[in-house]
């Protein structure tokens, strides 16, 4: 078996990629609460003689305030230096990135089975990087199946659509927490980051589109949904397929 895998860098950079917008929106959270915090004290302790006084209060406020806000510069700057994957959006064929991420999809031993079907289509987007959102919510159907099960995959132009629904065949019919399975890290098995359908949603997002999570008669679809590409003018040149 080729162990090569055409889609792992991109999907290791996309994991870097959640795990970096995690700690950014944790940091970015805990300098807001610094500044405020400071505001807070300043405005309180501006009614003090004793401060209007002392000139050095004023001046640590304001050191307080500028080295907040040049932390979240930094950190800003240390976010895109961190960048492991150069995204390229062209126009591609959605069944084509489709078809690629469902033939590298790693199902292992489980004995999944993925039927697939996808229409012509052409949508803006990287196409290594929407194959790997697309692999991420087919791995992550076939980690919900408690044993040998199916999962479709099912691509669709649809108006100015062109939507990419992965379904798991659940044995029963159930209750989606969307909540809970959009939390970063949230698995319910041991050794997964949790991070698939982040990854798809950022993706979706990133091209104008969105992710949907939806429960089914047996099992549950996560659904992506992208603007078809418009119509190229006469003589413009054919979209480009995904390799």
């Amino acid at each position: 078996m080729n162990s090569w895998d055409p889609l792992g860098a991109a999907e290791q950079a996309a994991v870097a990629d959640e795990i970096l917008a995690v700690l950014r929106h944790d940091l970015r959270n805990r300098f807001a609460i610094v500044r405020n915090a400071s505001f807070y004290i300043k405005r309180k302790v501006a009614r003090d003689a004793a401060y209007t006084a002392d000139p050095r209060i004023e001046e640590f406020f304001g050191i307080i305030d500028e080295e907040v806000i040049a932390a979240s510069a930094r950190l800003e700057e240390s976010v895109d230096a961190a960048r492991l994957f150069t995204r390229t959006s062209v126009r591609v064929s959605a069944a084509g990135c489709v078809q690629r991420a469902a033939a590298c999809a790693r199902i292992g031993a489980s004995g999944a089975r993925i039927v697939l079907s996808a229409q012509d289509g052409d949508v803006e987007a990287d196409p290594i990087e929407l194959a790997v959102a697309v692999r991420c919510l087919i791995e992550n159907a076939v980690e919900s199946l408690p044993g040998d099960g199916v999962v479709s995959v099912h691509g669709t132009a649809s108006g100015a659509r062109y939507f990419i629904e992965v379904t798991d065949s659940g044995a029963v019919p159930c209750e989606v927490d969307t909540e809970a399975l959009l939390r970063p890290f949230y698995s319910t098995k041991p050794g997964h980051f949790g991070l698939g359908l982040n990854i798809a949603r950022r993706v979706a997002r990133r091209y104008s589109g969105t992710l949907a999570v939806e429960p089914r008669a047996h099992g549950t679809s996560a659904v992506i949904a992208l603007p078809l590409a418009s119509t190229p003018a006469p003589g413009d040149a054919g979209s480009e397929l995904a390799p």
